[in-house]
């Protein structure tokens, strides 16, 4: 066990000598790498690094790398035909919102939520509510099973997996899924998983409201900023941004390779 971890490892050091200056690397394992580019800009030796991520990770055994291009990038066009060229197939245009949480004012009105520490909450129905917030969503649907999503949230959040994973309710009703974190190795950043609203309980203005008890929520966890984005088609989740005080600060171009 000792041994295997320690390949992991190595591994995992040699894709953050390999990009670590220029995208910030959320690690998924073992469902997947993502790579995520921190400012515009060329990335020299882009088709041996890109070589060199793939095999490394066809060797941690993940099911998918995913990398995220900042789109106001002049050379995003030549970025991204080489990772059509290389077998990642694009899945979706984005864009990424910003807000200062040191000054947040917090909601007067709270939501009841449960996240899956409570015993009231399981696993199976977690996964049932995230897939029903999935439903109709404007955004580019997933490519993970219920059950490959949930792995992916206890393999990036590790201990604190758990009670980031919640669910809130409205006159007793589950009506949105949320999962808040402080993004890991990044601290003070903090992000949402997940943030949905389920099919029965949209069309009544709750994004906003439930999108503010999520960020409420960031800053009781110790995140000093929020860090946000939706696919450029959804545009009802842009306009919970605006709603909240978040601002643009890039537009972004991801893909992904399946092994």
């Amino acid at each position: 066990m000792e041994d295997k971890e320690k390949l992991l490892m190595e591994r995992m050091n040699q894709i953050r000598h390999l990009f670590g200056r220029e995208f910030t690397i959320l690690e998924g394992l073992p469902i997947s790498i993502i790579l995520e580019q921190k400012e515009p800009g060329v990335v020299l030796d882009w088709e041996e690094k890109i070589l060199a991520l793939l095999d490394i990770s066809s060797k941690l055994g993940v099911e998918r790398t995913g990398v995220t291009l900042h789109k106001g990038n002049p050379a995003v066009e030549m970025l991204g035909n080489l990772l059509l060229e290389k077998g990642f197939e694009h899945f979706s245009s984005k864009v990424d919102v910003y807000k200062d949480l040191k000054n947040y004012k917090e909601p007067d009105e709270k939501v009841m939520w449960r996240s899956l520490e409570c015993p009231k909450l399981n696993e199976e129905e977690f996964k049932h509510y995230w897939e029903q917030a999935m439903l109709y969503s404007a955004n580019q649907a997933s490519t993970l099973t219920m059950d490959q999503q949930l792995a992916s949230v206890r393999a990036e959040l590790g201990s604190e997996w758990r009670g980031a994973c919640r669910v809130f309710y409205i006159d007793g009703k589950a009506a949105g899924v949320g999962i808040p974190h402080i993004e890991p190795g990044m601290p003070g950043e903090g992000r949402l998983f997940y943030f949905g609203i389920l099919p029965e309980a949209r069309g009544r203005g709750l994004g906003s409201f439930l999108h503010k008890q999520a960020l409420s929520m960031l800053k009781d966890i110790g995140a000093d900023y929020y860090v946000g984005s939706t696919h450029m088609a959804n545009v009802a989740m842009q306009k919970v941004f605006e709603r909240n005080g978040c601002s643009v600060r890039s537009y972004t171009e991801s893909y992904y390779y399946y092994f």
